[in-house]
């Protein structure tokens, strides 16, 4: 009995300590010449999100909705806020304010630790509102670095999701570049100056940490080396990229995305900051099928639903899906967003113009 009882408790230590179904998420930043910056992210999901563009003018006021039907903080929002969202709730996944701010929502599986209730809620936020409350409230990092402490962050079971907490991450960016990470663990709230590269699961610092395994990569080709006389070159362009992580897991993710917005040449403008942003995002989509799990002998697995391209110089959100790979834009710029104007909303999903048909536009060549 007590033998069986020890391989049960091992086998219960081993279960326990496997990692949940991952989200896979990667983001990067782009700076131009011009001083603009377009943050690049993809967006990877087992579950449909169904996601929505969504655009809320000033002076919407909402109250967060607490575990245990309490009332949480209430505020009313000081900037126009233009993101998306995921399952028909008002969650900030990704998105922009009218002051330049960008913010991502990330999954932090097995490292999110949210704070415990307090008897004083009149401060209390949930995770799921968080976003959205620093996209509507913030023009500035140093406002968030000030504020945040003071706010009581706690997590809230999500029906649309099997009832889990999320467990999330969050990155926010500035008009200038400058950019802040927001992790909730076991330690406590830590808030990292960004090096312009996020994805997942471990914490920040463990991954600016690793990039110290990958200092080596170069966009340089390696030289010829001659042995006993023979002379070896690489083969082919690239050799300077020997090495780098190929694999769709969270730190290798980071170390491709982070090398490939460094090593990549500098672009004019934002323009060219989003195509590039884009192309990084194309080394780390996920193929429907590629990456999966098994729970109750049903498989699923993450696939790169949308990716969004949030230009914080000139308001605008570019956004492709799976079924659409056309990129579309909604520009803050043309919409009032004072407090009188409406709330407005645009599916994404969807593969309608996903194809263009440009057999018209054929003409004879010149002779």
């Amino acid at each position: 009995m007590r033998l069986a009882a020890a391989v049960l408790l091992s086998l219960l230590v081993v279960v326990s300590s496997l990692p949940a179904p991952s989200r896979a998420c990667t983001e990067v930043r782009i700076k131009a010449k011009d001083g603009s910056v377009v943050v690049g992210r993809s967006m990877e999901f087992a579950q449909e999100l169904s996601s929505s563009a969504i655009l809320q003018p000033r002076g919407q006021t909402s109250t967060s909705s607490l575990p245990g039907g309490k009332k949480g903080i209430t505020w009313t929002s000081k900037y126009g806020v233009l993101y998306l969202d995921g399952f028909g709730l008002d969650v900030a996944i990704d998105g922009i304010n009218e002051a330049g701010l960008g913010l991502g929502a990330l999954f932090f599986p097995g490292e999110a630790q949210y704070q415990e209730m307090k008897s004083d809620t009149s401060r209390t936020i949930t995770v799921n509102d968080l976003p959205r409350y620093i996209l509507q409230n913030y023009g500035a990092l140093d406002e968030i670095k000030k504020d945040l402490p003071s706010l009581n962050v706690v997590g809230i079971e999500t029906p649309q999701m099997g009832g889990i907490i999320i467990p999330a991450h969050f990155s926010v960016y500035d008009k200038a570049g400058n950019g802040i990470v927001i992790e909730y663990t076991k330690d406590g709230l830590g808030i990292y100056d960004s090096i312009g590269v996020m994805t997942n699961s471990p914490a920040y610092p463990w991954h600016v940490t690793n990039v110290q395994n990958y200092v080596g990569l170069s966009d340089e080709g390696a030289g010829p080396v001659v042995i006993d006389g023979v002379s070896f070159a690489a083969t082919g362009q690239g050799s300077g990229l020997m090495g780098i992580p190929g694999d769709l897991t969270p730190p290798s993710r980071f170390i491709r995305a982070g090398a490939m917005a460094y090593l990549a040449a500098e672009t004019a403008d934002a323009d060219g900051a989003l195509t590039l942003a884009m192309h990084i995002m194309n080394t780390v989509d996920i193929p429907l099928g590629t990456v999966r799990d098994f729970d109750d002998n049903k498989s699923f697995g993450d696939h790169t639903q949308w990716v969004t391209g949030r230009d914080l110089t000139n308001g605008v959100l570019y956004f492709r899906t799976y079924d659409n790979m056309t990129l579309r834009s909604v520009d803050m710029k043309k919409f009032d967003l004072s407090e009188d104007a409406p709330r407005l909303t645009l599916p994404i999903d969807g593969s309608e113009g996903a194809v263009v048909d440009v057999t018209a536009d054929l003409k004879p060549a010149a002779e």
